[in-house]
């Protein structure tokens, strides 16, 4: 309770020197918990509205700094009444801040040291982090308006890019599904704002972030807008989004590099120091140059995963919803009809894109950009940038562009047919780069980037089976590495990406002269895996992944005779049952996946049997 009676001192000294120390010891999770046992949110938070201009930008860095921590802390800070006074706040003091500007959009020399610039700033920023994780404060965001707000801010570029860009950022945030948002930024005043920033005319880096997250906006209101608009919407969202990747990020880091050998901090600069400063405090540090050019790195960078999320969203088909499955439909193990399944259903989801959003991807030749995206960033340059605190960030970015780059592929992937994609010969390309990356030494490492991987090799490896398109000089050697991405991963995600290729991979082999030493590896794992995983969804996966490799065809049946797989199958049927029952409930949305296997699994086996008899 210390914190509490200091966060209410009379003294403007004590409370500001308070929730300093506070915004630099939540960096620690420990720390971090045990003040949020204690509720100093309950505290901290109506210091927003303290009359100190300097204690007020003190709250709100603390604030803001507790949020980066994710959903957990999030919630408990909403739980703890945070939003209250954030709104109150943003509706005094940035409305003052932004009719302060003059009606040309110039700068004046008293709004660049306004004391609520920065702390609204931090706010919005706040408030982003907010809306990314919790439903609740997206909705007293709607209630109380705060999206006009945030249309402003987006306006006032001119007298602070810096607070665009977090509104423009939070106002795509917010628009994702939200009818309410949508509904104002539809409005022709609103739209203005948005049209204005998707064609600003700055040739920064931070200006093209600005423009691909305005893009990303239009994109969320999309359905609110006639069809003529939304097409013209969707062509100016494809073109920045094309432009934004059309950029070399990778030349853009290297050269800061100079800079940061020249005047960064060495990563053992300060070990001899009590604490490692913020990253903000750590620019501070730097020269104006240095700190505007790791900005304008890291601007693209980041306009580049939004830009890759864009075309990522518009590959996936819209989520329909899954019926509700009656209990009846599972509760019987009869059934009559012996033919598979899964020789009427199709290996990958049908094609789903508009013509439009087709012509478009195409014209702007979206599949090459994305592709080169995937590249892996040259090793010296990583391990040039780990050398300086300054680079690690810069060194996050380019590995999180090419993760986002191999899910977007991915989609496109599966989204667009084979010759719009440049025919086999593209695919086939498609699967050496990727394949290069998966035998890249040392291993690729980090849950994100194994599971992004394995995604988009999955999709190239449907696309060929679906295509019979026969894989060149795939080896052993590549599986074993693929099936080792899952093995000691806590990752479901991982672990169903690896049966899927499997399957895929199983599916191509099985009528081919000379398969046999890879199908029995391939064989060998998925049972190993139906066996052995403690998630039913991945069992379902890695069952779907052995009626599709053994379903038919001369090499599969020999390699299934010689795995004994009826009789493992046998094995496994009455413990999925089982745990079926136990998991119900807890299956969520692959429940309807795990029901499908089950019912497969004993028509697989009536199959299999009948073909032996």
């Amino acid at each position: 309770m210390h914190q509490h009676s200091k966060l209410q001192s009379v003294s403007v000294d004590e409370r500001e020197c308070t929730c300093t120390t506070i915004a630099n010891v939540v960096g620690d999770r420990k720390s971090l918990d045990t003040l949020l046992m204690q509720n100093v949110v309950r505290s901290l938070a109506p210091l927003l509205l303290d009359d100190s201009p300097s204690v007020r930008e003190a709250s709100a860095g603390a604030l803001r700094n507790m949020s980066i921590h994710g959903q957990t802390v999030c919630e408990k800070m909403i739980q703890d009444d945070v939003m209250t006074p954030v709104v109150t706040f943003l509706q005094k003091y940035a409305t003052d801040l932004l009719s302060s500007k003059r009606h040309d959009g110039t700068k004046r020399e008293k709004d660049l040291h306004n004391p609520h610039l920065n702390t609204v700033l931090q706010i919005v920023h706040l408030l982003l982090n907010l809306c990314e994780t919790n439903n609740t404060a997206v909705n007293i965001i709607n209630k109380h308006s705060v999206v006009n707000l945030l249309l402003d801010c987006i306006k006032s570029q001119q007298l602070s890019l810096d607070l665009a860009l977090a509104s423009a950022q939070c106002l795509q945030t917010v628009t994702e599904d939200n009818k309410e948002a949508v509904q104002i930024c539809s409005l022709p005043e609103s739209t203005s704002i948005l049209e204005e920033a998707l064609l600003s005319p700055g040739d920064s880096m931070q200006h093209a972030l600005l423009q691909v997250h305005t893009a990303g906006t239009f994109y969320n209101m999309k359905d609110s807008l006639s069809a003529a608009t939304q097409n013209q919407t969707l062509q100016a969202v494809v073109k920045v989004v094309a432009g934004t990747l059309t950029i070399d990020s990778l030349e853009v880091v290297r050269a800061v590099l100079p800079q940061l050998q020249n005047q960064g901090n060495m990563e053992d600069d300060d070990k001899t120091e009590m604490k490692e400063p913020t990253g903000e405090m750590r620019l501070k540090q730097l020269s104006s140059n240095l700190e505007e050019s790791i900005k304008e790195a890291m601007a693209i960078l980041t306009a580049q995963q939004v830009a890759l999320e864009i075309i990522s969203n518009m590959c996936c088909p819209e989520d329909d919803g899954l019926e509700e499955l009656d209990s009846s439909s599972s509760s019987s193990d009869d059934f009559a009809d012996n033919q598979m399944l899964h020789d009427e259903s199709p290996l990958m989801s049908p094609l789903c894109l508009s013509a439009e959003v087709h012509g478009l991807l195409i014209h702007h030749q979206m599949p090459k950009k994305v592709l080169e995206k995937t590249n892996y960033p040259d090793k010296s340059l990583l391990q040039d940038l780990l050398r300086h605190k300054e680079g690690k960030p810069l060194f996050r970015g380019l590995l999180r562009v090419q993760s986002r780059a191999l899910i977007c592929l991915q989609n496109i992937i599966s989204a667009i047919d084979v010759e719009s994609l440049g025919g086999t010969d593209a695919l086939t390309m498609v699967f050496g780069i990727l394949m290069a990356i998966v035998m890249r030494e040392p291993a690729p490492k980090g849950e994100e980037l194994i599971e992004s991987l394995t995604s988009a090799v999955r999709a190239v490896f449907q696309k060929m089976a679906l295509e019979k398109i026969s894989p060149k000089d795939l080896s052993e050697t590549q599986l074993v590495r693929l099936s080792s991405f899952a093995q000691g991963s806590n990752s479901d995600g991982i672990k169903v990406n690896t049966v899927g290729i499997l399957g895929s991979v199983g599916n191509l082999l099985a009528t081919q002269q000379g398969s046999e030493q890879v199908l029995q590896a391939v064989g060998e794992r998925l049972v190993e895996v139906a066996t052995r995983d403690p998630s039913l969804w991945v069992v379902a996966e890695a069952l779907d992944a052995i009626f599709d490799t053994f379903g038919d065809g001369q090499m599969a049946d020999v390699v299934a005779d010689r795995l004994e797989l009826v009789a493992k199958l046998k094995v496994i049927a009455p413990k999925l049952k089982a745990k079926l029952k136990q998991s119900k409930v807890s299956l969520s949305e692959h429940l309807p996946i795990v029901l499908n296997a089950r019912t497969n699994l004993l028509r697989f086996i009536k199959y299999k049997e009948a073909q032996v008899s």
